[in-house]
């Protein structure tokens, strides 16, 4: 089953109230303004929310408040992901949304005036089922000036050689100055699946957003390899990913 990542994210002073988030440019799905237009992958398969004073988060769809809109708890009190991010996993039993529906975010803040909080959201088709497989890890880096508060794409090169073939990648980490989160650009491909974003080699990730723990992510030849979607708090110049793989052919 396929996946994608969504993002919303703004610089307000909510008064302690919970108000709309700006939804990210992308050029993947549909947005406008607040909107992020639900595509053909129609549940709610995880979210997360962060910001420095952040003290509630809310997800909203006119198909959500049939019967409740979705409290985001915990939440992550950090500018930039923790070391421990709370991310809410429901990849093996997603929300059903409505496609052509809009969803939307909004936050609420204690800070004395104005400040970012980000709110993330990952879109699937239905229930995801871990894989498994001869499963191993390579190192690829880029070197982009990332844009702060908005996705940026990356030219990825990796530090080792892949054998000639096709892979799966069933896994992935994301790492720069400002991280937020990141997500996977296949060659070809339509969605964009990614994960929370890190700043430091000690970090963790969720514990299934590595390994097979959310299915196949997409697949890619040896000479044709993903790039990489960041979304960052600052101008990063350089990128660490780690693609956890399975050679399929």
């Amino acid at each position: 089953m396929p996946f994608t990542l969504v993002a919303w994210t703004q610089s307000q002073d909510t008064g302690g109230v919970l108000t709309n988030v700006a939804a990210l440019a992308d050029q993947h799905v549909t947005v406008s303004g607040n909107n992020i237009r639900v595509p053909a992958l129609s549940q709610l398969a995880g979210y997360y929310a962060n910001g420095t004073t952040i003290s509630r988060a809310q997800i909203s769809s006119p198909s959500l408040r049939r019967k409740a809109l979705i409290d985001i708890e915990p939440i992550d009190i950090s500018a930039k992901p923790s070391s421990n991010p709370p991310m809410h996993d429901r990849f093996s039993s997603p929300i059903p949304l409505e496609a052509d529906e809009d969803l939307t975010a909004l936050v609420a803040e204690g800070a004395a005036g104005a400040e970012y909080e980000h709110v993330l959201a990952w879109l699937c088709d239905g229930p995801i089922t871990p894989v498994t497989g001869e499963v191993f890890t390579v190192r690829a880096t880029g070197s982009t000036t990332l844009t702060a508060y908005a996705w940026t794409n990356c030219a990825l090169t990796f530090s080792q050689t892949l054998p000639t073939g096709r892979y799966q990648v069933v896994g992935a980490r994301g790492l720069s100055a400002g991280a937020i989160a990141f997500r996977l650009v296949f060659p070809g491909g339509t969605w964009r699946p990614g994960g929370i974003g890190c700043d430091a080699a000690s970090d963790l990730n969720p514990a299934k957003q590595r390994m097979g723990g959310w299915g196949v992510w997409g697949e890619f030849a040896h000479t044709a390899p993903p790039t990489v979607d960041f979304l960052s708090v600052s101008a990063d110049t350089s990128e660490v990913v780690h693609l956890d793989l399975i050679k399929v052919a």
